[in-house]
């Protein structure tokens, strides 16, 4: 078959299977097994894919008919306009932790070129801290992780980014046996309650890893932990910014003006969810 003619039996296929933009969907899923921009398929659709492509356009579309999501049949998602690249132990970044770059450059403003030091707390593929070393030029930061394979990820993004002489990554279990202080303490740790685990979605549920999703029975375990470890570690003026779940405000909240915390601001996503909280010693 012709590229046209794929494009179309890929996009009845994932149609029929119930998924939403289904040819933006096929589109993305051929020219991704090509190695090519999307509009190589509208722009050659008598293209004849080799034996060995057209296996590929099969594998990936099973794979996606299985829940997967296109991020991770690439093994590469954008966030804050960035590549950065997955494995099975990295959490596929969405769109609302973007909110987390965005709160602490607004708290930051002018002071762009000040040599902050920065703490990635669960920083799994590293976007979040990468973000902010590629805005923050004379930025250093430090990249905690449980896992070793998402620390090699993270090591990898830095270096695809062009931050990996201001970026250091170690395993850790939170802010345990770690020395402040750090101007800017980020993270987007797991918060879904054990109880929710059965209504997720599939593309979650299957491929993202169990330990950046659950926080404990009510998704407030993570939280308790990191209070008093921001406490100990975030400088006299600082700034630390946590992402937190759906309905989740007021119970971290909480957790923090009990531990004498301030908060300076509080995030919504496009869908007027309260996804980040900025808090201040």
């Amino acid at each position: 078959m012709t590229i046209g003619e794929w494009h179309r039996f890929v996009e009845k296929t994932l149609s029929e299977a119930g998924l939403d933009n289904a040819s933006s969907e096929a589109k993305w899923l051929i020219a991704s097994t090509l190695g090519k921009e999307n509009s190589f398929v509208t722009l050659h659709p008598t293209y004849l894919p080799s034996p060995r492509e057209e296996d590929k356009i099969q594998e990936w579309l099973g794979r996606r008919l299985k829940g997967e999501p296109l991020s991770r049949l690439k093994g590469v998602r954008e966030f804050w306009s960035l590549p950065f690249h997955l494995n099975e132990h990295t959490l596929d970044p969405r769109p609302e932790t973007e909110l987390l770059v965005e709160g602490v450059l607004k708290w930051i403003g002018k002071r762009r070129v000040d040599p902050w030091r920065i703490l990635d707390l669960g920083t799994g593929s590293g976007c979040l801290l990468i973000a902010l070393l590629h805005e923050l030029k004379k930025a250093t930061g430090l990249g905690i992780d449980l896992s070793e394979d998402a620390l090699t990820m993270a090591r990898s993004n830095a270096a695809l980014n062009g931050v990996d002489s201001r970026a250091a990554f170690q395993k850790g279990n939170w802010g345990e046996g770690l020395d402040g202080p750090f101007d800017i303490i980020m993270s987007n740790p797991p918060y879904i309650p054990l109880k929710d685990k059965e209504t997720l979605e599939k593309s979650v549920a299957q491929f993202d890893p169990s330990l950046a999703l659950f926080g404990g029975e009510d998704g407030l375990e993570c939280y308790r932990i990191l209070v008093q470890d921001i406490k100990r570690l975030l400088a006299v003026g600082g700034l630390a910014v946590l992402e937190i779940g759906c309905g989740q405000r007021k119970d971290v909240d909480a957790l923090f003006q009990r531990a004498n915390f301030k908060t300076l601001f509080l995030l919504k996503d496009l869908a007027g969810i309260e996804r980040a909280i900025g808090v201040q010693v």
